[in-house]
């Protein structure tokens, strides 16, 4: 694997388009990504890449790791595959997924929808940018 887009404080252009290629190539490995969408972490000043499946459920996180990282050897641009170290894998009923298909639920395409500084049920998204959120 060659060079991993660099993640940092500020969401960069790249990062964005890294994101939706992988959510594209887990698509097409049937991963059934209900929930994809960056997070920004506050307390650690890092985006994580948030991909929510049943399949983290009934395979487990290991297996779901695992399509990841068979998603990230397909890309033929070095500049489109995002460390694990960016990435969380989550059921469909973690509370953050939850939370943002309340506020924005989307299709099966993939959307790009920045939603900043936001309260949901009385918790706070600080920053993210939501490709897919759908039940």
């Amino acid at each position: 694997m060659g060079k991993d887009v660099l993640v940092t404080e500020m969401l960069s252009e790249q990062m964005i388009k890294a994101g939706a290629k992988l959510v594209e190539r887990l698509d097409a490995a049937n991963a059934e990504i209900k929930s994809a969408f960056w997070l920004f972490l506050s307390e650690e000043k890092t985006w994580r890449l948030v991909l929510a499946s049943p399949l983290v459920s009934s395979e487990g996180p290991r297996d779901f790791y695992k399509k990841v990282v068979s998603a990230n050897q397909l890309s033929t641009d070095e500049e489109e595959t995002i460390s694990l170290n960016d990435v969380g894998v989550a059921s469909t009923d973690n509370p953050v997924v939850q939370l943002l298909r309340i506020a924005l639920g989307t299709d099966d395409s993939i959307s790009g929808i920045r939603f900043s500084r936001n309260t949901i049920n009385g918790m706070f998204i600080e920053d993210s940018y939501i490709y897919r959120s759908k039940s």
